[in-house]
């Protein structure tokens, strides 16, 4: 009898391990209108328009979640003081400013879960969730952890790189993650970033010390820099598209992931447990931490 019941105690304690989850979760918020990326003034118009439209993260966003067993950690990249107006109007950076670092800062799951709450009443987010092995969600974990210690959170900006220290923008933080644990497969890569080539002349400071006014951008008759013009080539990640990557991953319904629904949002779910834990550095270079965009080689 005493046999049975200490049987009995062990398969219902391994039973509630192997329910306890390992999951990477991201959560896409897209722009409230639309950010038209065709022209620097369509661009310039379509995020005014964003702005001014007075619905939260007007440029959309993404949040990272992550449960290890009893750990749970939900957040974000965010500028402390998103003073866009003034880096654009007065300290005339025009282009420019997607290479300036803002003071920035890691959200907090109370600063989140209320919030996301509302936004899947509304329908106005989506999400990608991946399975891990115990060993990939402790990775990731470590990843988290390490970035708040460091407070690699410090500097926000949209060329800025999470895993070289840099500080990061809301969408490569997100990628970054799925990053460290070597599942960001090509399909991703293409569908969530995009590239333009910004011309010199409509960018100010840090990248040229020229100003260039606001009137400017919006008066650019042309598209963007031709290879044969003077420009600084701007590769990033893009909330809006990954939001439509999980839309048309819902609307193929393919083999290879299920669809999970929230309130009236929706999500799509990849089993990655059966992928090896990659073993690597988890940061690409060690850095001063006085200088945070120092390499390796100087």
């Amino acid at each position: 009898m005493m046999k049975k019941l200490i049987f009995t105690l062990l398969f219902l304690s391994t039973q509630a391990f192997s329910a306890t989850p390992s999951e990477l979760g991201l959560y896409f918020i897209p722009s409230p209108h639309g950010i038209d990326w065709s022209t620097p003034s369509s661009l310039a118009i379509t995020a005014a328009k964003n702005k001014f439209s007075f619905k939260s993260h007007f440029m959309g966003h993404v949040w990272v979640e992550i449960k290890c067993g009893d750990k749970h950690e939900l957040t974000g990249m965010v500028a402390a003081r998103p003073d866009y107006l003034n880096q654009i109007l007065i300290q005339q950076r025009g282009l420019g400013v997607f290479y300036h670092s803002f003071e920035g800062r890691l959200e907090t799951k109370s600063d989140i879960e209320a919030e996301r709450k509302e936004l899947y009443q509304e329908g106005r987010i989506n999400f990608v969730k991946f399975n891990l092995s115990q060993s990939q969600c402790n990775r990731v974990y470590q990843y988290a952890t390490e970035y708040r210690k460091l407070n690699i959170g410090r500097y926000y900006g949209l060329a800025n790189r999470p895993r070289w220290g840099e500080g990061s923008g809301c969408s490569a933080f997100g990628a970054s993650f799925v990053d460290v644990l070597n599942i960001l497969d090509h399909d991703m890569k293409l569908s969530w970033s995009q590239s333009v080539k910004i011309p010199l002349e409509l960018a100010g400071p840090p990248v040229r010390e020229e100003s260039v006014s606001l009137f400017k951008i919006l008066t650019h008759s042309k598209s963007w820099a031709k290879d044969n013009e003077p420009h600084k080539l701007l590769t990033f990640w893009d909330p809006d598209l990954m939001y439509k990557w999980v839309n048309k991953k819902i609307s193929q319904k393919q083999t290879g992931y299920s669809i999970e629904k929230i309130a009236n949002a929706q999500g799509v779910v990849f089993d990655k447990a059966y992928f090896p834990t990659p073993e690597g550095p988890i940061w690409q270079q060690q850095l001063d931490p006085k200088n945070p965009k120092q390499t390796s080689k100087e």
